[in-house]
């Protein structure tokens, strides 16, 4: 398997001083697709740095040893996986994602494989219209587009608006929305006491089709597939707006200037 920890260090992360140390929790920062996650990356390497866990392959296992020992120094495990790799942790830890509008997502998804030639499903977003393209056997369809972000969330295909609800509240003090990306930013250096932050935009689909441009059949099918996403995104932003509300106002004027600056002090 192929594993980037970048991590060499072998003592346990701690916050606090003196008798009240405490443990700071390993964060799972699941990169759920189109949803910024290489922006995300290039944030938490400058935070991190050798203390930051890459998961390079879709065969995890080889995570449960590493996550297995109090002294595996990694502070933050970013990559493409379900929720459930901290199952072995003997540490705690917490979970955090980033959220994308379901059906700009899925559009998103459809068009950057279109301009992939080596995505193994290029040559059917090259040949199919995005309406038969979503018409695609279940197989790949369900397994990779079907309420996606959900099924990262819960780390299950099987997936439940009410569970993911439970599973958010319960293992994710920060879900971030990828319209909200500041906000999202902000509230995770909040929680984390990351220092400054400089912001680049990378990865970005250039000159997509919008959503506006496609017929309303298209957008109701794509609606219909990721229905579940759309409860649970809609949930997520909901908390994450609450959040952004009870900031005190100089709090609120520190993102209003990382939004101007894509920097954070």
């Amino acid at each position: 398997m192929a594993v980037s920890t970048l991590s060499k260090r072998k003592d346990v992360i701690t916050m606090g001083s003196g008798s009240h140390k405490s443990i700071q929790p390993t964060l799972f920062y699941i990169h759920i697709p189109k949803t910024a996650g290489s922006s995300m990356y290039q944030i938490l390497h400058q935070v991190y740095g050798c203390q930051l866990g890459v998961v390079a392959d879709p065969d995890t296992t080889i995570w449960d040893t590493i996550l297995a020992q109090p002294d595996h120094g990694l502070a933050c495990i970013f990559g493409h996986y379900w929720f459930g790799l901290h199952h072995s942790s003997v540490l705690p830890f917490e979970y955090a994602t980033m959220m994308r509008d379901p059906v700009e997502a899925i559009l998103s998804y459809y068009y950057y494989i279109a301009r992939q030639p080596s995505h193994w499903l290029y040559g059917h977003a090259l040949s199919l219209s995005i309406e038969d393209f979503f018409d695609l056997p279940e197989e790949v369809v369900g397994m990779f587009f079907r309420d996606y972000q959900t099924a990262s969330i819960l780390g299950s295909s099987s997936v439940s608006v009410k569970k993911a609800k439970q599973q958010i509240n319960s293992f994710y003090p920060i879900v971030g929305i990828t319209e909200m990306f500041h906000e999202s930013v902000y509230m995770l250096k909040k929680r984390y006491g990351w220092g400054p932050l400089q912001v680049y935009s990378v990865n970005v689909t250039p000159n997509r089709p919008t959503r506006e441009g496609l017929a309303p059949k298209v957008i109701k099918q794509i609606e219909a597939l990721v229905s579940h996403d759309i409860q649970v995104y809609a949930f997520a932003k909901k908390r994450l707006l609450k959040s952004i509300r009870s900031l005190p106002p100089h709090e609120k004027e520190l993102i209003q200037q990382f939004k101007l600056t894509g920097a954070l002090t």
